[in-house]
């Protein structure tokens, strides 16, 4: 095909008329996605243009304002370029009509602008669509006579063109301001008129309108039979041509007339259907993304129209342009001076925290002196004292004889007691020597424990295990000193007290949850008629500094369970 009958094509596809477009906006959205594809394939600008106008009516009449909006604007700014006037000037009137329900002041600027632009270049076609969408912004402004004006306007123009699809809009419009100023022969008979011609020429929207004033006007002069009637079929009609802004309006004038009767499950049906269709087509989303390319649009025609009186009166500017020199070069030294302070305050922010944990780190040092120089205590003076009890205690024994064997046993036990305060005298400066204990410290001392448990006691078994996952995992002192105490204990019970023949413990630890199980296979006790000792006392005592918890669990003949779990701080 050549691209002089595509052009054609492209042409007589935008030219259809207003009705048959509106009919079925779904399938002729469509066709105009279409026809903007054919057109910028042979870079047919006007054809482009024409496409995105028909878009964007398409757009509005499904309620999806943001596209509508968007293919307004992007018709428009073609045509400006082409300088097509009279396109022009009817893209600024139908958009300033199409926003009179989101902003009617943006409505009033783009419909007087289109206007002006129609009058300048005496487009009367044009005219009369415009005088027409003029007089309904001035009816919702409640200047019904200046409405009444470019209404006649428009339908003389109308009239004189024959132009029968416009004509209804300016009839109907008359109609309606008649009726508001309490003369409804005179609005019925214009009713009449337009739904006469629309019927005739089978206008799809426009059948659908007259229905919904035909519904108003009965309404208006208290017919409420008839008004609901015409108002059900408007319904109808509107939902099967899918016209959701008439459909929204229908339901709210429905429900009223419902709540005039005292019919009120009526009525609140009718106006939540209302409701939720309006809600489908009034979006924050869209009005936000409306706004913002009504900005991008004006920010555009703004920069051009600068632009313009720049290049008029450069010279006369040039005050200006030293004026705003002198405010950048006074911002860029009050930036700098804010720089420069903002540094010395991060500086002397940084100086403070520094003292801070100098001081903190001091403190800590005093406190590691403090805990080494008690230690030393400990070791030399105490630790020094025990040694010399056992040796004068050995050195009694040998001078006893062996009848005295009572004396030989009570000094033979209170030499292995001061051992054993010996040991725990150094179980207790290591725990000192260390802020903090690792795993891995914990480990070696425990299994040195049960190494030298092992060679005292002849024919038992012991058996130690301790997951390989605690190499990130440190005990402060006391966490560390409280665990090796209850492992210890518990397995001297089982020495002493149990007759045990295999000795385990495990030790578990899972996100910071420790867990320490110490297990014996000895005579066990019964939990019920059993009263536990120091010992137990002790256990429950060393679980509640770990701000955990104990549980002992025994069976006569199979031996004791001992469980420790606590979270590491």
């Amino acid at each position: 095909m050549s691209q002089n009958n595509v052009t054609k094509q492209i042409d007589s596809v935008n030219n259809l008329s207003y009705q048959t477009k509106i009919a079925n906006t779904t399938k002729f959205l469509k066709i105009y996605q279409d026809n903007v594809a054919k057109a910028q394939k042979i870079n047919y600008k006007k054809g482009i243009a024409d496409s995105y106008s028909n878009l964007s009516l398409m757009y509005y009449f499904q309620g999806k304002y943001d596209l509508n909006t968007k293919f307004m604007l992007k018709a428009t700014r073609l045509y400006q370029q082409l300088n097509l006037k009279d396109k022009q000037a009817n893209s600024f009137a139908v958009y300033g009509y199409q926003l009179k329900l989101r902003d009617m002041n943006s409505a009033v600027m783009y419909m007087q602008k289109g206007m002006k632009l129609a009058e300048s270049i005496k487009d009367e076609f044009s005219l009369s669509g415009i005088y027409d969408n003029y007089g309904v912004l001035k009816e919702m402004q409640n200047e019904l006579d200046s409405a009444l004006f470019f209404y006649n306007k428009s339908l003389k123009i109308k009239e004189k063109l024959k132009d029968n699809p416009g004509i209804p809009y300016s009839a109907n419009k008359i109609a309606l301001v008649k009726l508001m100023q309490n003369k409804p022969r005179e609005a019925k008979s214009l009713l009449d008129y337009a739904f006469k011609i629309r019927k005739d020429i089978k206008d799809i929207y426009g059948i659908a309108e007259n229905l919904n004033y035909y519904g108003f006007y009965f309404k208006q002069i208290k017919d409420d039979k008839r008004s609901i009637n015409y108002f059900n079929q408007a319904i109808e009609w509107s939902k099967k041509h899918d016209f959701p802004y008439l459909t929204q309006d229908n339901f709210k004038e429905l429900s009223s007339v419902y709540e005039r009767n005292k019919d009120f499950r009526k009525a609140l049906q009718a106006f939540k259907n209302h409701i939720e269709v309006k809600d489908s087509i009034f979006n924050s989303d869209v009005r936000n993304k409306q706004s913002e390319l009504d900005i991008e649009y004006e920010t555009e025609q703004k920069e051009k129209e600068i632009l313009i009186q720049k290049a008029k009166l450069a010279e006369k500017n040039l005050w200006i342009l030293g004026g705003f020199s002198l405010t950048i070069i006074a911002i860029l030294l009050g930036f700098l001076l804010f720089s420069k302070q903002k540094q010395k305050t991060l500086q002397l922010q940084k100086e403070n925290e520094l003292k801070d944990a100098l001081l903190k780190i001091e403190t800590q040092n005093k406190l590691q002196e403090q805990r080494l120089r008690i230690s030393r205590d400990l070791h030399d003076n105490i630790g020094s004292q025990l040694t010399f009890i056992i040796s004068t205690i050995d050195n009694l024994k040998y001078g006893l004889k062996d009848n005295d064997q009572k004396i030989i046993n009570k000094l033979h036990s209170l030499s292995g007691f001061t051992k054993e305060t010996i040991a725990e005298l150094r179980d207790t400066i290591w725990a000192m020597n260390k802020d903090k204990i690792s795993f891995e410290d914990l480990k070696i001392r425990i299994s040195n424990f049960i190494e030298n448990a092992q060679i005292a006691s002849n024919g038992i078994d012991f058996e130690f295990n301790c997951q390989d996952n605690f190499a990130p995992v440190s005990l402060s002192s006391v966490e560390g000193i409280n665990s090796y105490r209850i492992i210890q204990e518990s397995i001297n019970n089982a020495l002493k007290h149990a007759k045990a023949t295999k000795v385990s413990v495990e030790v578990l630890c899972e996100n910071q949850f420790i867990e320490i199980i110490i297990k014996d296979n000895g005579i066990g006790f019964d939990e019920e008629n059993t009263v536990l000792g120091n010992g137990l006392s002790n256990l429950k005592k060393r679980a509640k500094e770990l701000n955990g918890e104990i549980l002992v669990t025994s069976q006569l003949k199979k031996g004791t369970t001992i469980v420790l779990k606590f979270n590491k701080k």
